[in-house]
């Protein structure tokens, strides 16, 4: 409603000013207000203006962040490719590095996907035959195990035994 208040809150303040002036000196504290803030503001863009004609009519206020400044007017080209050359590098090598591990993993994504598709498809296809075995006398589910964990009985599973 006023600059972010809700109207409760504005009615709270109104509330407080009232206990705190009293109805009758109320009018003069919010025209001292006033008067402050439109001085206030004044103030500001009188320095803003000030500012603007001392260091030049091309200002911005991007121009006054650190950063932007000692790189535009402090900083050479060189004194900036002197500082990011050992960066670049450094960066170019680790990409460099990390190249055959990104290729790596990218394969073995590739092998995973493709796995978990042909597993999918013969769970399928299994499924429709009415067994898990294709056996006349029922699915491994019936004898109490699944067909997996009869390849894998005695010994760790492997990522083979999946294939």
């Amino acid at each position: 409603m006023f600059g972010g208040l809700g109207g409760t809150e504005f009615l709270v303040i109104i509330l407080i000013a009232i206990f705190l002036w009293g109805p009758d000196k109320l009018p003069k504290a919010l025209a001292n207000l006033r008067r402050f803030i439109s001085k206030a503001r004044t103030m500001a863009s009188n320095a803003a203006a000030d500012l603007s004609r001392e260091i030049g009519t091309d200002i911005k206020p991007e121009d006054l962040n650190p950063k932007t400044f000692v790189r535009k007017h402090i900083l050479t080209e060189e004194d900036q490719e002197m500082l990011t050359n050992p960066l670049k590098s450094t960066m170019r090598d680790l990409q460099e590095g990390t190249r055959p591990l990104k290729e790596g993993l990218t394969d073995a994504t590739r092998d995973v996907e493709s796995t978990r598709r042909s597993v999918n498809r013969g769970a399928i296809t299994r499924g429709s035959n009415g067994s898990a075995n294709g056996s006349a006398n029922g699915s491994a589910a019936d004898a109490g195990e699944s067909a997996p964990a009869e390849r894998t009985r005695g010994r760790a599973a492997s990522f083979d035994d999946v294939t």
